[in-house]
C-alpha cells in the first residue's frame, strides 16, 4: 500500500526537513552558546554536538572543494534541508515538469544512500561516535530509496502515461 506512493516520498521529505532544521538549530546554538549548550541529542550513546562541530560537518571544505568559511561551505544540515525539500516537491507540477522525474528522484535517492554509507563510515570508523540525528538522516535516506524512489521508478502507470503523451 505504501510502496510507490508519492505521499510516502513527501512524508519522508518532511521528516528530513524537520530533522535538518533541528540539526541546523543545534549547530547554530553550538556556535553562539559555546560550551554551555548541551543539545538534547547528546547522550551516553553518543554526541551529536561532537559530530556537528567536527570538520566533516562542512564536507565541501573538508574535501577541499570550497574554502573553509566561504558562502558555499554549506553544513550537512543545510544540504539535508535542501535535499529533503526537493523530495517534498516530487508530487507537484514543478517537479513533474522535468523530463522523467522518477529517474531524477531515483538518482537523487541513490546519491543519498551512497553519501549515507560514506558518512556512516566516517561516524563509526573515523570519529568513533554515534549521533542519533545522523542515524535518523540515514534511516530516512534508505527508506526514501526502498519505499519511495525505487517503487516510484518501477511504477508501470508512470511509464504508461509517458507513452500516451
Amino acid at each position: 500500500l505504501l510502496m510507490g506512493n508519492p505521499y510516502v516520498i513527501v512524508c519522508l521529505g518532511i521528516a528530513g526537513v524537520l530533522v535538518s532544521a533541528y540539526a541546523m538549530d543545534v549547530e547554530w546554538k553550538l556556535k553562539s552558546a559555546g560550551p554551555f549548550y548541551k543539545p538534547a541529542c547528546d547522550s551516553s550513546w553518543g554526541s551529536c554536538s561532537a559530530v556537528f562541530s567536527s570538520e566533516y560537518a562542512h564536507i565541501l571544505s573538508f574535501w577541499g572543494l570550497v574554502p573553509k568559511g566561504s558562502p558555499l561551505d554549506l553544513s550537512l544540515a543545510l544540504c539535508g534541508l535542501l535535499n529533503y525539500g526537493v523530495y517534498c516537491l516530487y508530487p507537484t507540477r514543478v517537479f513533474r515538469m522535468l523530463p522523467k522525474p522518477e529517474i531524477l528522484l531515483l538518482l537523487i535517492s541513490i546519491a543519498g544512500i551512497g553519501f549515507s554509507c560514506y558518512l556512516l563510515y566516517v561516524l563509526k570508523v573515523v570519529l568513533k561516535d554515534f549521533c542519533i540525528v545522523c542515524a535518523t538522516f540515514h534511516a530516512i535516506n534508505f527508506s526514501m530509496f526502498f519505499f519511495g524512489a525505487l517503487p516510484e521508478y518501477r511504477n508501470p502507470t508512470i511509464h504508461r502515461k509517458r507513452k500516451a503523451e
